[in-house]
């Protein structure tokens, strides 16, 4: 979606000489949130409290014990595959808000699959209920996707309502008499899934080795946008969709292709949640809001996959620190709900001088777009 025209024969920028994509990736959404931080802190200064403990307590204190540290990193794991999932589809310039409904989705197939499979061993059963989750989600997102390539439905009202009928999907399956209600008769949720699916916790704490998945994601998802004719297809579809027409790309497949990966993460994401958290499905998996927030760290990394990790770790750190806030200061804890609104209107101006900018560089001066090269915004 945010791309860069790159002119040939352009002089580039003596600071972007230096400093590399990924260099880039990882220091813009830091610098986001230092400003949104900054006009946070003239806030509190406002009011006439001291801004100081809060931010010891947002800044400082997540790093001090290993337990706030690593509910740090257990709240970032979701938010990294659903930044991503977002990623995906949003540089294919198709706007997936659905996020919420793919996760919701996938999670609850996990669950099914690792109590109904469970007599499959598990170095298959693993890799196979995360696959399921993957599927579900990716189907899901199929709906919206084939609705926009082939009726031209916009998606951004199609994945939205998709959230709801997916939620009502599966409350319908754990609510008390439904097909997948728990045996235990507590609670709408499934039961438990199998111990030795459970996903081992590091040092005691929530935070599980599910990390690594994630990460593996970031990883495949990078080389499938700058290693891949199909990612180069997403990025020029993205880009300009009538300049990937003329020059022989499907469109429509690339929709598909697209909003299918994004929704596999998305499920993936719910099936990590599963076998790394609650070890079963239930409704309380609506409250977090994963899938939304994972729009708002893509943005934040500004569509790029490392730049996902260093957004979402940050995000987290926010929620974090507003529970410190909570309990350890006087200051209200809502200031972190302001430095997130505030992240997400810098963010929006961001995009929107990005939008603006591709749209007028590279013009000749006959008002015809010049020949370059298309690559990730940087």
């Amino acid at each position: 979606m945010i791309e860069t025209v790159v002119v040939t024969g352009a002089a580039p920028d003596a600071l972007r000489r230096r400093i590399t994509p990924t260099a880039l990736a990882i220091l813009r959404p830091v610098a986001v949130v230092a400003v949104a931080l900054l006009l946070g802190m003239a806030i509190i200064l406002y009011t006439g409290q001291n801004p100081l403990p809060a931010y010891e307590n947002l800044l400082i204190e997540p790093f001090l014990s290993w337990d706030t540290f690593s509910a740090v990193l257990f709240y970032a794991i979701p938010l990294v595959l659903t930044g991503l999932a977002a990623t995906v589809a949003f540089r294919a310039s198709i706007f997936n808000l659905g996020g919420e409904g793919q996760l919701q989705l996938g999670a609850l197939a996990t669950a099914w699959a690792a109590i109904a499979w469970s007599g499959i061993p598990v170095f298959i059963l693993l890799p196979l209920v995360v696959a399921v989750g993957a599927v579900v989600g990716s189907l899901w997102a199929s709906i919206a996707g084939w609705l926009r390539a082939y009726l031209g439905a916009t998606e951004l009202v199609s994945t939205i309502m998709l959230n709801f009928v997916a939620i009502d999907i599966a409350n319908f399956f754990v609510s008390s008499g439904g097909p997948l209600h728990t045996k235990s008769g507590g609670g709408n949720a499934t039961d438990s899934i199998p111990g030795a699916l459970q996903l081992p916790t590091i040092g005691g704490s929530q935070f599980h080795w599910g990390f690594l998945g994630a990460l593996g994601c970031v990883a495949i998802i990078f080389i499938v946008l700058y290693r891949t004719p199909l990612g180069y297809e997403i990025r020029m579809a993205g880009f300009n969709p009538a300049f990937a027409r003329f020059g022989g790309i499907a469109v429509p497949r690339v929709i598909m292709g697209a909003m299918g990966i994004s929704g596999a993460l998305a499920g993936i994401a719910g099936a990590i949640q599963v076998l790394g958290f609650q070890y079963q499905y239930s409704t309380s998996f609506l409250s977090p809001q994963w899938g939304f927030t994972g729009v708002t760290v893509a943005l934040l990394a500004r569509l790029e996959p490392i730049g996902v990790v260093v957004a979402a770790f940050l995000y987290a750190l926010l929620e974090e620190g507003a529970q410190l806030i909570e309990n350890n200061t006087n200051v209200d804890h809502n200031i972190i709900t302001i430095i997130q609104g505030l992240i997400i209107l810098l963010v929006t101006v961001q995009v929107t001088i990005a939008w603006r900018r591709r749209r007028n560089i590279g013009r000749t001066s006959d008002g015809t777009q010049a020949t370059g090269s298309v690559r990730g915004e940087s």
